[in-house]
């Protein structure tokens, strides 16, 4: 079996790929809601650190506006830090975990009808 570690870095990656170029995704979770929900808290702070740093180093005088950065640092925290739509494939987790994965979903921005559950027979 691969070790958790490196199934949790491909994981983490391609998220960021998905939050990145803004594409949907599809997760099958078993026994890992822990891991999940430490993988979207990296993502969401990569895609953070990624926007803030580059409203940043963009030259506010070009805007003809003075103090422009705590406005795009606000606009960076509005951006989906999570892909657009989140599918949860065969979900068999606890109904209890629902709550706590739209929550998490939340915190990246996505609302409600962004996330999806498809259950097994």
């Amino acid at each position: 079996a691969c070790p958790m570690d490196l199934q949790r870095k491909a994981f983490e990656d391609q998220l960021y790929l998905a939050a990145e170029l803004q594409r949907p995704v599809s997760i099958h979770v078993v026994r890992a809601w822990g891991e999940l929900f430490d993988s979207f808290d990296a993502v969401m702070e990569r895609m953070k650190q990624k926007y803030i740093f580059e409203d940043e180093r963009h030259n506010p005088l070009e805007d003809h506006q003075v103090n422009q950065s705590p406005k795009k640092r606000k606009t960076a925290i509005k951006r989906r830090l999570l892909p657009p739509k989140i599918y949860f494939h065969a979900f068999s987790g606890k109904g209890g975990v629902i709550p706590s994965l739209l929550s998490a979903c939340a915190k990246g921005n996505l609302q409600p009808e962004d996330v999806f559950f498809g259950f097994a027979p």
